[in-house]
């Protein structure tokens, strides 16, 4: 062949989980047939897959439905791990079977048609294993095969379980045109093992894919950083994150950037949110914002029409030269990986008059984590990298600043409070 070829009930109730992350791909999106019966060895075939890839830390994602479906949230389940699920309940479609109840999954997602529903499995997925199936999966593998010709080298793998593909792909080999990329994207695996393998293969494989991460609508088909899992996850409850998290957070540390940056004076706040912060600082100071997730520009743009909120990312976009006199990042920074943080620091202090303030707020602690909560207003799933006080510093008098303060502050979690002045 051209080609590679009873329910544990969680113990955490608030599903608020630490996870570390140091890798690519992390959420394995499984398809296959929603009429194969428990007790079925493709069923215990893709039940023990998916338990064995829970157990090495993968969150399986699957479309909420009976089947293969439910065998790979089971499987998931059975060593307490991390499942989703992204279903459609039809109201037109009779030979759909829509949501299983049975399939109990951490994060349910509903989406409104079968389209969209496909494009939600993809979006959570990193990687795609294609199992025995009718035409609902024949879809969803031809879409994924798709997107990984189209996206080649930074594409999302589609992996082929089961020892029935072989004649599969070469009966469409030779009724079809099928050049090398499209069949070098796909691989094969029969058992368990050989998958988590080959998953595990795909680090070295794809290493390069998130030297700089992606934003956009086809961030969803791209290998990309995990800071992208944040804007995700905020897109999509957004509106909801509004109306629950009204109040300011920080009075005290924005009452004290005011006292350091006497107005009138053009200020940046770096990671804008709902918009709280800068109807705060408006008062003040003429001031510009970033954010990079869509919705929240939208909401603080809508409700601060006399600011310039601009959606943008701090690691792939720029921010100016001797601009501001003051530069405001509260609960934004710590959502970027390590290995742009020194960048980003040089592009604030590039960015600050001579004399400048840069008044930060992060999250205190070490290494990198993705911490999952289940909130009143929806499910979140975010990246962070936890900052000590000495890299604090030490990035930012790597980028030109010097410290004023750095100050420890003890909310719902561990906090710093980092405050800098540009020096000549």
């Amino acid at each position: 062949m051209p080609y590679v070829g009873e329910l544990q009930k969680k113990t955490d109730e608030t599903n608020n989980r630490q996870v570390k992350r140091d890798r690519i791909i992390n959420n394995v999106t499984f398809f296959g047939d929603s009429a194969i019966p428990e007790g079925d060895p493709i069923y215990n075939s893709v039940w023990e897959a998916a338990r064995l890839l829970a157990k090495n830390g993968y969150t399986i994602v699957n479309g909420g439905g009976p089947g293969i479906m439910k065998a790979a949230t089971d499987g998931a389940e059975s060593v307490n791990g991390n499942t989703i699920a992204v279903y459609w309940e039809p109201k037109l479609a009779a030979f759909f079977e829509g949501r299983n109840l049975a399939n109990k999954a951490d994060i349910q997602e509903i989406e409104s048609n079968y389209l969209m529903r496909t494009l939600g499995l993809i979006d959570n997925g990193d990687v795609f294993v294609v199992c025995k199936g009718g035409t609902g999966t024949i879809s969803e593998f031809g879409l994924v095969w798709c997107l990984a010709k189209l996206y080649y080298g930074c594409h999302k793998p589609v992996i082929l379980y089961g020892d029935f593909w072989d004649d599969l792909i070469v009966a469409i080999q030779k009724a079809m045109n099928i050049d090398e990329i499209e069949l070098a994207v796909l691989h094969r695996a029969d058992t368990p093992k050989k998958l988590l393998d080959l998953i595990k293969s795909y680090e070295l494989a794809f290493a390069h894919c998130v030297r700089k991460p992606v934003f956009g609508d086809e961030s969803a088909f791209l290998l990309n950083g995990r800071a992208e899992m944040t804007v995700k996850n905020y897109n999509k409850i957004a509106s909801e994150y509004k109306v629950h998290v009204k109040d300011i957070k920080a009075k005290e540390q924005l009452d004290d950037f005011i006292r350091l940056v006497n107005p009138p004076a053009r200020v940046l706040d770096i990671g804008v949110g709902t918009g709280m912060d800068i109807s705060y600082l408006k008062q003040k100071y003429s001031v510009v914002g970033i954010e990079p997730v869509k919705r929240f520009q939208q909401i603080s743009q809508f409700e601060n029409p006399d600011c310039k909120i601009e959606n943008l990312d701090i690691v792939s976009g720029e921010i100016g030269e001797g601009v501001y006199k003051g530069i405001w990042a509260r609960d934004s920074l710590h959502h970027i990986e390590e290995k742009y943080l020194d960048e980003v620091f040089k592009k604030i202090s590039k960015a600050l008059v001579e004399g400048g303030i840069f008044y930060c707020i992060v999250r205190e602690g070490k290494g990198e984590i993705v911490e999952k909560e289940v909130k009143s207003y929806g499910n979140l799933e975010r990246f962070y990298h936890l900052f000590t006080a000495s890299e604090l510093i030490e990035r930012a008098e790597k980028a030109g600043m010097e410290l004023i303060k750095v100050n420890h502050v003890q909310r719902s979690h561990r906090w710093l409070v980092g405050v800098f002045r540009k020096v000549a």
